[in-house]
């Protein structure tokens, strides 16, 4: 008898647990909406407890004119009331990359010079880039020098950081006295500034280079950086995402070095982003993110990973 009572009430708990699980609802997917501001996204969901919850997104581009302001009453309100805010660098990253200086603009430790890599065009040009300054960034790491150099490209657009959403966004939470979060650790940003040893730095800025030496790539270079933020001006996500692919397509025919690299830059990022989203949702109130555009647009963008994680619809 006592044998058979241990059966019954094992079957017993048995089926309350099973019930349990069977009455438990399971999470309904968010759902993602593209408003009708300019390249601003809302996901709407609900929380671990099952209050509503919601994620704004302002795509980005890190480069401006005065068109793209003043934003929407939609975009400013959803920002002065969030609960919460995300960028790509948190507050303590960007103190931290402060403190950093000293170190990434460190000489190399090796004692190397990047022009004894350089043909004597690449370093004419060099030369011609930086003039007197040339003997301070010399013994510097390839990457610095590169970074100088793709600023220079991007001057050449008339474009300016200055009208960059992010240094907006960085700017505005500064003055209000507001922290934000990170959707990257700073280690990673620098991982990607830094990317690769210092041959495949030289390969990259060599890259760079036969760009500025070759007037057709170079005027292709800039065009193709102004259609780029044409479409974004215009809200034309659909163009966006279509230059970015031609764009990344180039670079990762050419060599298996862009592949990893873009991996690096955008996969990679955009599945860890989507966990951070997924978490926020489940953290409730509201949040907003500001990022750049070309992580919400394409086969592996943020978007597409949430829905693999069904996260959202």
């Amino acid at each position: 008898m006592k044998k058979n009572f241990k059966a019954i009430l094992g079957a017993f708990v048995l089926v309350l647990v099973l019930t349990s699980c069977a009455s438990t609802p399971k999470k309904a997917a968010a759902t993602l909406t593209k408003t009708d501001s300019r390249a601003f996204w809302r996901i709407d969901g609900t929380d671990k407890n099952g209050n509503p919850s919601t994620v704004y997104i302002q795509g980005t581009f890190h480069l401006g004119d005065e068109r793209i302001f003043p934003l929407s009453d939609e975009v400013q309100q959803a920002f002065l009331n969030a609960d919460r805010h995300a960028g790509e660098i948190s507050t303590q990253g960007y103190i931290d990359l402060a403190a950093a200086g000293p170190q990434l603009n460190a000489p190399n430790k090796d004692g190397k010079l990047v022009t004894d890599y350089l043909t004597e065009e690449e370093k004419a040009f060099v030369q011609m880039a930086f003039g007197d300054n040339l003997a301070i960034v010399n013994p510097l790491e390839p990457w610095q020098i590169k970074t100088a150099l793709a600023v220079l490209i991007y001057t050449n657009t008339g474009l300016s950081a200055e009208y960059g959403l992010d240094n907006n966004f960085v700017a505005s939470l500064s003055q209000m006295g507001k922290q934000w979060d990170g959707l990257d650790e700073l280690q990673v940003q620098l991982d990607i500034i830094t990317f690769g040893d210092y041959d495949t730095q030289i390969r990259m800025l060599k890259d760079i280079l036969k760009v500025f030496l070759n007037e057709k790539d170079a005027e292709e270079l800039t065009k193709s950086t102004v259609d780029l933020y044409e479409s974004y001006v215009n809200d034309d996500m659909k163009q966006m995402e279509k230059l970015l692919k031609v764009s990344n397509d180039k670079d990762e025919a050419s060599d298996q070095l862009y592949i990893d690299y873009n991996r690096m830059v955008f996969r990679d990022r955009n599945e860890e982003w989507a966990r951070d989203i997924t978490n926020y949702l489940d953290e409730g109130g509201t949040t907003f993110i500001f990022a750049g555009c070309g992580h919400w647009l394409g086969e592996d963008s943020t978007f597409k990973f949430l829905k693999k994680m069904k996260t959202i619809k």
